[in-house]
């Protein structure tokens, strides 16, 4: 045996005496690690699982639901939906409650309805658009029996050029301010929606008929006006 070849088998000796020693010392430090990474995955893949089958889950119950409400079956609709509401997780909680707000519209349950709709704008962890919807929704059915005052508050900064629900907001306001009798800021609010290009079609049409109305009303018409509509 050469020497390279003798100092060879001593340096694999002490390796192996040195990697014993050390599995002596750390091996169930080791073992534990490993069983930890098994038992860690195992449940990783299991949650996810779990949350898979159960958006699936809550997924077919709302489609249910909507399928229920466009077959008007409308008392099975709203027990599902209020259980969604109460028991699904936050996408389609608030899915259900404007969901069911809507359905509260249909069968002429309008405080219910607005209730859903201030839940909605009031949740801080829900998408901005959805609550800014759930807002306009709101305001929209309190406009004949609420102050200007508290549609001005509901409809607060969603009148600005970047909000998607501008020009909800602004028809809304302008309204407001015709039921009160305050025809100049419902025309300048009717004539910004008028003179939009990139408003709804059919939006324009309802704010040059209200324009078209207020040229042709005498004065004090459109208190007259909104004393009628009480």
């Amino acid at each position: 045996m050469s020497d390279r070849d003798l100092f060879r088998e001593v340096e694999d000796d002490l390796r192996r005496e040195q990697i014993a020693r050390l599995w002596d010392k750390y091996g169930v430090y080791v073992l534990a690690v490993a069983a930890f990474i098994v038992v860690f995955v195992a449940g990783y893949n299991g949650y996810r699982w779990h949350q898979a089958r159960q958006a699936t889950e809550t997924g077919a119950a709302f489609f249910r639901a909507t399928e229920q409400v466009n077959d008007a079956n409308y008392a099975e609709a709203q027990k599902g939906l209020e259980t969604l509401t109460k028991d699904a997780p936050r996408g389609y909680r608030l899915l259900a409650k404007l969901e069911l707000a809507a359905l509260h519209i249909k069968e002429g349950r309008r405080s219910e309805a607005v209730a859903l709709y201030d839940q909605v704008a009031a949740d801080s962890g829900a998408d901005a658009v959805l609550r800014d919807f759930a807002r306009v929704q709101g305001a929209g059915l309190l406009l004949d029996q609420a102050e200007p005052g508290e549609i001005s508050r509901r409809l607060k900064d969603l009148d600005s050029d970047s909000n998607p629900w501008r020009y909800s907001a602004r028809e809304l306001l302008a309204l407001a301010a015709f039921r009160s009798g305050n025809t100049a800021e419902s025309e300048k609010l009717f004539t910004k929606i008028l003179s939009d290009p990139f408003a709804p079609a059919e939006m324009r049409k309802r704010a040059e008929s209200m324009l078209a109305l207020m040229v042709k009303a005498p004065q004090g018409a459109a208190t007259q006006g909104a004393a009628a509509t009480q």
